[in-house]
């Protein structure tokens, strides 16, 4: 986390202040889009599972459960195929956007942190806490 200990003798400015705080939303944004992407993959990991078991375990012609909202609906394999590359696509686009917002915010956080470690050095910590 950010912390400046009370016991140092460089003055924050307020636009120093500004750049502490910025980098803070922007760490906890990042937090955010990690735990949001690690969900899509799993989700389009889930999509092959499915899609692979559905091409292992039916006959051509049975009908398949199929999932909108909170109700099963039951779908040809064809058309349970089509859902899910639909679902796929729109996946892979989301996690496309969130890795381009994600790696956005990594290039902002590090041009912060140059800029506060250059002037606080070793009296700021912006590195994330170990768990």
């Amino acid at each position: 986390m950010t912390t400046v200990p009370q016991d140092s003798d460089v003055h924050i400015t307020y636009e120093d202040q500004q750049k502490i705080n910025r980098f803070a939303r922007c760490n906890a944004r990042h937090g955010d889009i990690k735990e949001e992407l690690k969900i899509k993959e799993n989700d389009l990991q889930n999509l092959q599972d499915a899609e692979d078991e559905m091409m292992i375990a039916l006959d051509s012609d049975e009908k398949v459960p199929f999932m909108v909202g909170e109700v099963f609906i039951m779908k040809s394999q064809e058309e349970a195929q089509e859902a899910i590359g639909a679902q796929r696509e729109t996946l892979q686009e989301e996690i496309s956007g969130l890795n381009s917002r994600s790696s956005e915010l990594q290039d902002t956080m590090t041009q912060l942190k140059g800029d506060l470690y250059a002037k606080f050095g070793n009296n700021i910590n912006l590195e994330p806490e170990e768990e």
